[in-house]
């Protein structure tokens, strides 16, 4: 027996087929289209990110370099004030030996330029260190002590405040924070910077504000999660290494 397929029949079959085809090469050519979209979008994507991360390499660069310059001013003017009293002791020493009048008077000059460096540097624990000076310029006005003792003492204080240069550390303090006096945890890098945590949780750095200091809250959470993270890595005994901060405003030290 023969099979007849009508003519009209296969001409539609054809033409679906046909139609088909040309709609699935049409769907296709659409989702190249579309992928090739996705890949331009997605390097212009990558690109900004690449512009973005190079840009923060860059200012986290010039922020360390920044860092180390005003680490080695206030270690420098510390050595100089250092080595200006060792030297007028030494002179004392040669020209009159137990002069103790010239002595005093070196040392009382000593006393009265480390009140000034302190002064000048970050208020950390500022009212202790000048307290120290004090109770050693009484020693001296009151005779309860020797004066090369009183010297010898000036000396340790001047290696306490050559470490303070030197060492990243937390301690404690009472701060003025919103009108009032707060005692917060402060974190040192060095005496170049120095940023707080308040008991709530609030974080802030301190800042030159004029001939002052300003107790600045942060508000910016991505600075709170940077402060948070140098404390924790603080509290961890982690002393070095790369630390992304808020900028620090201090110029401390005064001149180089």
């Amino acid at each position: 027996m023969r099979t007849v397929v009508p003519l009209g029949g296969l001409m539609l079959a054809g033409l679906l087929a046909t139609f088909a085809h040309a709609s699935d090469l049409e769907a296709r050519a659409a989702r190249v289209a579309q992928l090739r979209a996705d890949v331009e979008a997605l390097n212009t994507s990558v690109g900004l990110e690449k512009e973005e991360l190079t840009a923060d390499l860059r200012a986290a660069a010039g922020q360390e370099a920044e860092l180390e310059a005003s680490v080695r001013r206030q270690e420098l003017r510390l050595e100089r004030l250092l080595g200006d009293e060792q030297a007028a002791l030494r002179e004392v020493e040669r020209q009159s030996e137990g002069a103790g009048d010239d002595l005093e008077q070196v040392v009382l000059e000593g006393i009265a330029r480390f009140r000034d460096n302190v002064h000048a540097g970050l208020p950390f624990q500022v009212e202790a260190r000048l307290k120290a000076l004090d109770e050693l310029k009484a020693h001296l006005d009151g005779d309860t002590l020797p004066t090369e003792q009183v010297a010898a003492r000036v000396w340790a204080f001047a290696e306490d405040e050559r470490r303070l240069t030197r060492e990243n550390a937390i301690g404690r303090q009472v701060a003025p924070i919103g009108g009032g006096e707060v005692l917060v945890d402060v974190a040192r890098l060095g005496m170049v910077a120095m940023y707080f945590r308040t008991p709530d949780g609030q974080v802030g750095q301190v800042a030159r504000d004029g001939n002052g200091w300003a107790w600045t809250v942060l508000t910016s959470e991505s600075e709170v999660v940077q402060v948070n993270g140098l404390f924790d890595a603080l509290e961890k005994g982690i002393r070095t290494g790369w630390f992304e901060l808020p900028r620090p405003l201090a110029a401390v030290g005064g001149a180089p």
